[in-house]
């Protein structure tokens, strides 16, 4: 602070110097040009060469000054100090004015007062930032001014001489008030620096960790040399951590993650740069030819230091997964979405795995940003757009509802599957538009099968309990049933079971539905979380078993037991179930045998568009009334048709 304060006082000093100086010597000329006139001889004329050599040194002085000697303040303080050594010597030749006017008794003293007066009070003017130099130049000269004065005695020359004195004393006040206030201001001025850049470096810093954050990151990579690649980044994400939040409370977590950093510091090539950027998210990123270690070994080498065993941490084991992607070019937004993408890779392969962005991860992201960019333009086109798969009664083979499943023949990827589309909604902000699609599809199909008087069929639309949980999505389903005169009877709602955030929210918004007359029906029964406490949920109207223990039955004995006892589950509850995934006759033989009478699948037939489906539901239809009709009506009636 004090060498900041220093350097703007040199400053100030260094503008006044050039100003006050060619002032001083126009009116010590003058003084020198009255000498003359008046019949002053060399007196006056050493009188004013000596003022000329001592202003010269103070312009040479300000005039040499650099910020080196500023920046230091041992040299800033010594060069304050020959500033007001050099104005205490133009102080003393200005004194000698009392010489020049025999002690300011010749008729020109009243002029050469004046001049002293006005030479005081712009030394005071042009150095307010450092007192010395003005009250060293005034001091003297004006002191033996009121003495002479006062020697020469007689009421007006004391007053004079008393005006004298006050003058000096007003200089001097004004001077030192002057300097403190410019300290003051300059110590404000510092302070407001020092905080602004304390600050900055707080927008680049992780408070907790005291690495770089996102934005430090961005900042850190605008200053890498193009020559310094091929960079390396790797993105670093715990595997775990949650459960230490959960468990031993977030400061332990905060602890963790500051070791965390010490431990990925320890075994970054020299020079890398490292950052936090998200909850438990971390990148390391490196020109590959500072690192002794191939980038697979150093990969490897963090996830063994992350994973070490930590003795505060008894009941939870933390890993870590990496992403990696080398680049020739330091592009934040792209190193990061595609050390994501290899991080997901490395997380889909298990826990404490690293992969690298390779080529066929380059075709993967191309295609899943060509399906998020796309997606809007399919679902308003109609583009993407419901099949409907029939669910059929395996005693009777009668078709007695549907499954509306998502449809999307993309232009250059071809076929997008479902969880495909539903992924790339969720990532894209789509989903309650992809949700809306998909009902308004069931909507119209229950809207034909009730044309045709078919009430008793039913069609299924499936939701995850986190669009119940997050949008209003019950207000929807129901605002449009009403809107389009649409049974609430005939449409079935699929939950997938998986683990909502908020369960009375998503338990309320299933009440609804339920309570208007909708069939709530157990998604992928035997694969998701909590399925037993589902069951205890008198609003469960059926289950579905999960296709993978479905999928070639007749040949396990352990999915037949798993089956048979989810049907016996069942029946003990009043809750209907059926099996999905039916492909072979063997399967839906032994489904029959075990008691499931309802299934969809592949044998029966694949998912058909709208139009498809009703010609096939009105086909088997009357198959099953011809296979139900009495032997003579049947003869009967094929005879006529012959």
């Amino acid at each position: 602070m004090q060498a900041g304060i220093f350097r703007d006082q040199l400053a100030d000093l260094r503008g006044g110097i050039f100003i006050s100086m060619p002032v001083g010597t126009v009116l010590s000329a003058l003084v020198l040009a009255v000498q003359l006139l008046s019949g002053g001889g060399l007196g006056a004329v050493l009188w004013f060469a000596a003022i000329g050599l001592i202003n010269a040194a103070r312009v040479a002085l300000a005039a040499t000054q650099s910020d080196s000697v500023a920046g230091s303040p041992r040299a800033a303080g010594g060069r304050l100090s020959l500033y007001g050594a050099l104005a205490l010597a133009s102080g003393v030749v200005w004194s000698f004015l009392a010489v020049l006017t025999h002690g300011y008794t010749t008729p020109q003293a009243p002029l050469y007062l004046i001049v002293l007066a006005g030479t005081s009070a712009g030394s005071v003017t042009y150095g307010a930032s450092y007192a010395p130099t003005s009250i060293n130049f005034v001091t003297l000269p004006l002191l033996i001014a009121a003495g002479c004065v006062l020697a020469k005695g007689g009421v007006e020359n004391y007053v004079l001489a008393f005006t004298i004195l006050m003058f000096l004393a007003g200089m001097i006040r004004s001077a030192l008030i002057g300097q403190a206030r410019f300290c003051e201001t300059s110590r404000l001025k510092h302070e407001a620096s020092e905080f602004a850049a304390e600050m900055q470096l707080n927008a680049r810093r992780d408070p907790l960790t005291s690495l770089l954050n996102r934005h430090g990151l961005e900042q850190a990579i605008g200053r890498l040399g193009l020559s310094d690649g091929p960079f390396v980044t790797m993105l670093i994400d715990l595997d775990g951590f949650k459960s230490v939040n959960d468990t031993y409370g977030h400061t332990i977590g905060d602890e963790l993650l500051v070791k965390v950093a010490r431990r990925i510091e320890d075994h970054a090539p020299a020079g890398a740069t490292i950052a936090r950027i998200g909850g438990d998210e971390f990148v390391l990123l490196f020109p590959k030819g500072s690192s002794p270690q191939p980038t697979g070994e150093l990969a490897s080498a963090i996830i063994a230091a992350v994973a070490t065993p930590d003795p505060a941490l008894k009941s939870v084991r933390v890993g870590a997964s990496i992403g990696i992607y080398v680049s020739e070019k330091p592009r934040l937004t792209e190193m990061l979405l595609k050390a994501d993408f290899a991080l997901y890779a490395a997380k889909r392969g298990g826990r404490n795995e690293h992969y690298m962005f390779d080529a066929g991860l380059d075709r993967a992201l191309e295609r899943k940003q060509c399906i998020e960019r796309d997606l809007r333009g399919a679902i308003e086109t109609g583009a993407l757009c419901c099949w409907f798969q029939p669910v059929v009664r395996l005693d009777t083979d009668a078709v007695i509802g549907f499954e509306a499943l998502l449809r999307w023949q993309h232009g250059m990827h071809g076929a997008i599957s479902p969880p495909e589309i539903v992924t790339a909604a969720r990532e894209t902000g789509l989903l309650s538009l992809l949700t809306e699609t998909v009902f308004f599809n069931c909507c119209a199909m229950i809207a034909e099968l009730a044309k045709s008087g078919r009430h008793d069929v039913r069609v299924a639309m499936n939701l995850s309990p986190r669009e119940l949980e997050a949008g209003n999505v019950d207000d929807m389903i129901l605002d449009g049933l009403e809107a389009r005169g649409v049974p609430a009877a005939m449409l079935e709602i699929e939950i997938t079971e998986e683990a909502p955030v908020d369960r009375d929210r998503v338990d309320e918004k299933v009440g609804r539905l339920a309570d208007a007359g909708i069939s709530i029906v157990l998604d992928d029964f035997g694969t998701g979380f909590s399925t037993l406490v589902s069951l205890k949920d008198s609003r469960i109207r059926k289950i579905k078993i999960d296709k993978d223990f479905v999928r070639d039955l007749a040949k396990s004995v352990e999915d037949q037991a798993v089956v048979e006892a989810v049907i016996g589950l069942g029946r003990t509850l009043g809750i209907e179930v059926m099996a999905e995934g039916v492909e072979t006759d063997a399967d839906r033989m032994i489904l029959r045998s075990l008691g499931c009478m309802i299934a969809q699948g592949y044998l029966f037939s694949p998912a058909l568009p709208m139009r498809d489906a009703l010609a096939f539901e009105a086909v088997e239809k009357s198959a099953a009334e011809a296979f139900f009709k009495p032997a003579s009506l049947a003869g009967s009636r094929n005879g006529n048709a012959a």
